[in-house]
């Protein structure tokens, strides 16, 4: 034979040997049966080449040797080693993972889960809903977005439920209330991010209607966030982006006693708006300083306690414009909070005692309108959850709120005089309040399908507050293993948090009734809501006009399905019929949409890359049109005169692409994720406010952002 031939068998040989190496497949599973995502699988002899499973737990690992053994861990479970030896290589292995045997006993464990955690609408994780959803970028308060209950319409993190203004839902965090829980810099074409690193995050609940009265001062939602409770590993985290340098530090200080979690991140504008100055005209530069410390410990084996403190300094200036006037908008602000937290358990409950300071100081400046404003408020809650009997639990206690905001203004005479040599009037301005309530919640469960549960809460008068008490129950049937309902209602109060336009707590009010319906299998997920609420009570619609009541019936859809393995496709849908009162006569409310749809595919594969393309639309929303105009000589501006009719203008409809990516990258015990995400993909112009030319003879728009760029790295060392 000659060597040709010898090299062509040799070539044809070469593949079939190629695909005769032997391989191993199998899936990962809980006790609980369930499967384990992103598990790590690898060979003892060759740890870099090794895994992680898919959603539905499986794997495939090529072997080098039979003599080999295979090893399979999971953060919270016991790593299991399996000699390859013991195993039929030519057949699925079904790995089933134990819980660490170090857990806390079983009361304790359920007393960290809220006693109402069976009536959030959606139980987030932070591994699967934010971490490996692209749309999340990695934000707990924005991984919210892409449900149908998220009536957000402004592009920022600041949580909107079922057609509620943002403050009325109250984000919490360790039992603790978190006030503007956002940030003020805009940043990555996305508005506004949430103050909080997922990396310290364990549960997130949703509760887009009918919040649990173990919490008060909230006549919308509830977004109730919890930190860790333990720490698995050690970690160094350093991340890189175009607007960003960061590291985080989780360390433990005491094996499975106490640990502790430190961070901070340095966001700057030069490069990010650099490069695409044109797609952010208004913004000029940015600047956010912020830092965080997290400490968890156990006390003995019948107590334990979190301290969380946060602190954030930020700077924006940019472009801003109000009627005729255009000029440059500058803010900053300095803000630092605590949430403490001391639980002691027993056989038959969990006492808790949680506290929380915010100070906030905050400056603003635009055209002869500047804003000095302090805020201070202090948070306590005394809290005992009972074990009542195997299959009812109670929670009783009494929280007190203090809220206290000083203004010192410079207000224009003529509101709509805006440049900075027009006439204005300095005034200091100051207001408190006092929110002291007791509550008591109960859930039973009734037998295997059906859980009863309900709740009172009762204002104790402050100060000639008015008396009131917020009420609620609700009814959860399981149809069978895949299927649920879920109906609710009552009655709940709040607060409006004063600003600039309006300096008061005025006393909201709601009532809510919704019916929810879940249906899930192993590649579908399905969604369905109806809801009505009629809230009451003086809140601002835009900048010039109040309202005291807006009725909201809305529908709901939501389809997830997964399929191919690594692809997800999800449609969110939602009909909203909103009505607002001003002066005895309806309008369309700001959230009157006959579609908010929210559709979005993902391919996660964790041995290549994830990607999410995610389209929102929606029609646009109503605004107060100018009809005319009249000068003033006095001011020197032109006067506009409104429409007789209120909110006959409608912006164009809104419709955003999005794309996300990310890659994420094992190095022995480092790893390394990669992300890029072009937002408003197709550079679509959805317009955000009306302005005027200096008569308001001629209008124009102004935009949300246009096409963007943002990128980064975060490098991950465990040890």
């Amino acid at each position: 034979m000659t060597y040709r031939g010898i090299f062509i068998l040799y070539a044809l040989l070469l593949p079939v040997s190629s695909f005769a190496q032997p391989v191993i497949r199998g899936k990962v599973k809980s006790q609980m049966g369930d499967a384990l995502f992103a598990a790590n699988v690898y060979l003892k002899s060759a740890p870099q080449k090794g895994t992680t499973t898919n959603f539905d737990g499986e794997f495939e690992v090529k072997l080098t040797s039979e003599n080999d053994t295979l090893l399979v861990s999971y953060i919270g479970y016991k790593t299991k080693r399996i000699p390859l030896r013991s195993v039929n290589l030519k057949e699925e292995i079904i790995v089933v993972l134990q819980e660490n045997s170090r857990a806390m006993a079983k009361v304790v464990i359920t007393a960290k889960d809220p006693v109402s955690e069976q009536f959030s609408v959606v139980k987030m994780s932070m591994l699967k809903d934010v971490y490996l959803n692209p749309v999340a970028q990695g934000d707990p308060l924005k991984a919210i977005t892409v449900l149908p209950a998220s009536t957000t319409i402004n592009e920022t993190a600041n949580p909107s439920l079922r057609g509620s203004a943002a403050d009325r839902t109250r984000v919490v965090l360790n039992g603790v209330p978190i006030y503007k829980p956002v940030r003020a810099s805009q940043l990555n074409n996305q508005g506004f991010f949430s103050l909080f690193n997922a990396e310290l995050i364990d549960k997130q609940y949703v509760y887009a209607s009918n919040p649990p009265l173990t919490y008060g001062n909230t006549s919308a939602g509830l977004v109730e966030i919890q930190t860790l409770q333990q720490l698995y590993k050690n970690q160094l985290q350093l991340s890189a982006s175009l607007a960003s340098l960061g590291f985080l530090v989780s360390q433990k200080i005491k094996k499975d006693v106490a640990f502790v979690q430190v961070y901070g991140n340095n966001q700057f504008s030069e490069a990010f708006v650099g490069i695409q100055k044109e797609k952010l005209p208004d913004i000029n530069k940015f600047n956010t300083r912020d830092a965080g410390i997290n400490f968890h410990s156990r006390i003995g084996q019948k107590a334990e306690f979190n301290s969380y403190t946060y602190f954030i300094d930020e700077n924006f200036n940019g472009t801003n414009e109000q009627f005729t006037y255009r000029g440059e908008v500058a803010t900053d602000k300095r803000r630092i909070f605590t949430v403490n937290n001391l639980k002691f358990f027993t056989a038959k409950g969990v006492l808790s005692i949680n506290s929380g300071v915010n100070s906030a100081r905050q400056h603003f400046s635009f055209g002869n309108i500047y804003s000095d404003q302090k805020t201070r408020q202090v948070f306590t809650s005394v809290n005992y959850k009972w074990f009542l009997l195997p299959n009812t639990d109670w929670q009783f206690g009494i929280t007190h709120e203090y809220h206290s905001l000083a203004f010192n203004d410079s207000i224009p005479v003529y509101y709509y005089a805006l440049a900075p040599d027009s006439p204005n009037e300095y005034l200091f301005s100051s207001a408190h309040n006092h929110i002291l309530e007791m509550y008591f919640y109960s859930n039973w469960d009734i037998n295997e399908k059906l859980t009863f549960s309900s709740g009172l809460r009762s204002n104790i008068p402050v100060e000639n507050q008015q008396h009131h008490i917020s009420w609620q129950t609700g009814l959860k049937y399981h149809l069978n293993s895949a299927q649920s309902l879920l109906l609710s209602g009552g009655k709940y109060h709040s607060y409006a948090v004063p600003s600039y336009f309006s300096k008061k707590y005025s006393l909201l009010s709601s009532y809510q009734i919704a019916l929810d319906y879940a249906y899930e299998i192993k590649n579908i997920i399905l969604k369905a809501a109806t809801y009505f609420k009629k809230e009451t009570g003086e809140q601002s619609v835009d900048t010039y006009f109040f309202t005291d009541k807006i009725n909201t019936f809305g529908l709901e859809l939501f389809v997830a399905y997964n399929f191919y393995k690594y692809c997800k496709l999800t449609l969110a849908n939602s009909f909203i019929d909103q009505k607002l009162t001003i002066d005895g006569s309806d309008y369309p409310g700001p959230k009157d949409f006959h579609y908010f749809l929210k559709t979005t595919f993902q391919y996660n594969n964790p041995a290549l890359f994830s990607e999410a393309l995610t389209y929102t639309g929606r029609p646009g929303t109503y605004y107060n049109e100018i009809t005319g105009s009249s000068f003033d000589n006095q001011s020197g501006f032109f006067q506009p005169v409104f429409a007789d009719e209120l909110f006959t203008g409608q912006y164009s409809h809104y419709n955003r692409i999005d794309l996300s990516l990310s890659k994420f990258i094992r190095i022995k015990k480092n790893a390394v994720i990669a992300y890029l995400s072009v937002n408003n993909l197709f550079d679509m112009p959805n317009q955000k406010q009306v302005q005027y030319n200096a008569d308001y003879s001629v209008k124009h728009f102004d935009y949300y952002q246009f096409r963007t760029i943002y990128f980064g790295a975060v490098w991950q060392l465990n040890y």
